[in-house]
């Protein structure tokens, strides 16, 4: 094996190149995991790595990326060769060490490059792959990635979940127990929002907010369900900001619950009309519905933006970036009994009766959030494997 492709991560020593290689089809800049990739190369160079992004999009934005474009099926299978063509031309002519790969489920042509390339890989994983498809019935990607998945994962050479049980999955499908694994959950960009300003909590009127694109597995359907069997006096609204394929079932309950004056959709909003939402609601809502795709454990962009602006959330899932001490989290239970309005209400009383909390909460973001954070352990993870990569 050529060692020389090898650099060390330290800063004191070569710069490392790196390939972000994103498969996926989609092409919508504003997509979270979009988002995510262009925060995570942006940290990535802010430590003084290089990066070049491997796309699919339809449009070109920007000059850090190379992208291919075209729509349909059989371009999606060509723009996807096309990008693992143009990941090998920058292997072979050394300008990339490593590739970090947004896993995009097994197919014929990742694994052809992975039993190629496979040491120079480290794939992250959002999910348990073969249980999310088979839940979603994405019949097609389960079958291929049932054929191709494992011998994949056994090729490459480091694994990054955002979660622990995906770690243990991912380690466990590849079937090398001795395979390098790093649970990494997801970041924010912290100064990119502002903090809140707290609003006035009387005790008796709520507030929420769901800045979604609602899903099923957000679960806000729970909410809804609660907001209906409150009826101790309280009184309370929750404001649903985004789209999403589950806003049209949301609005139908409401609409069979009667609940139009408590339930309000305001669509899709950023910048300072954004901000005006946090500044008066009291608690946000994580996702209550991840039990629904099969898991036990979170990692959600979503409450990382909440902990950073400073506002308390409610939680159906465990995070391991928080744990059961934090004190602006309410975990609720995750099946699919309606939420407990009264236990929202004392967290609420709880939770902003500290003056300071959403200081404390930005400051938790800083220092545990932050994608500066995220991509310092990443890159230590990767000269791990490298060094021991070189030690062989």
């Amino acid at each position: 094996m050529d060692l020389s492709i090898y650099h060390c991560l330290d800063p004191g020593g070569p710069d490392l190149k790196i390939a972000y290689l994103d498969l996926s089809s989609i092409s919508d800049p504003n997509a979270g995991y979009k988002k995510k990739i262009a925060k995570q190369a942006a940290a990535l160079r802010s430590l003084g790595i290089e990066v070049t992004v491997l796309e699919i999009a339809l449009s070109e934005s920007g000059n850090e990326s190379w992208k291919y474009s075209g729509s349909g099926i059989i371009k999606t299978i060509k723009r996807r060769k096309m990008l693992l063509d143009k990941c090998e031309e920058l292997i072979i002519s050394h300008k990339i060490d490593a590739i970090y790969a947004r896993y995009p489920g097994g197919d014929s042509a990742f694994a052809k490059f992975a039993s190629k390339y496979g040491r120079l890989i480290i794939t992250e994983h959002q999910s348990l792959e073969l249980q999310e498809m088979r839940i979603n019935k994405m019949w097609l990607r389960y079958i291929s990635e049932s054929i191709y998945g494992a011998s994949l994962l056994r090729n490459v050479a480091g694994l990054v979940g955002v979660t622990k049980e995906i770690c243990d999955y991912e380690v466990k499908r590849s079937r090398d127990l001795n395979k390098h694994c790093l649970t990494n959950g997801n970041g924010i960009e912290v100064s990119s929002v502002p903090i809140r300003k707290i609003p006035v909590f009387d005790g008796k009127n709520l507030e929420l907010l769901s800045v979604t694109q609602a899903a099923k597995w957000h679960g806000l359907d729970r909410l809804i369900c609660g907001i209906a069997e409150n009826k101790n006096g309280t009184k309370v609204r929750l404001h649903i900001v985004g789209h999403g394929s589950e806003i049209s079932v949301l609005k139908k309950l409401v609409s069979t619950l009667a609940l139009e004056r408590s339930v309000l959709f305001h669509g899709f909003k950023t910048g300072e009309e954004l901000d005006a939402f946090f500044d008066k609601c009291h608690i946000a809502v994580g996702s209550l519905g991840l039990h629904r795709i099969g898991v036990s454990e979170g990692s959600i962009l979503k409450v990382r933006e909440y902990c950073a602006r400073g506002i308390p959330f409610i939680y159906g899932a465990m995070d391991s970036d928080f744990n059961e001490e934090f004190p602006y989290i309410l975990r609720v239970p995750p099946d699919e009994s309606p939420i407990d309005l009264i236990a929202v209400f004392s967290f609420a009383a709880i939770a902003l009766s500290d003056t300071e909390h959403s200081v404390k909460m930005r400051e938790y973001a800083e220092e545990n959030l932050d994608w500066s954070i995220k991509m310092k352990k990443l890159i230590d993870f990767m000269n791990e494997i490298l060094e021991s990569k070189v030690r062989r």
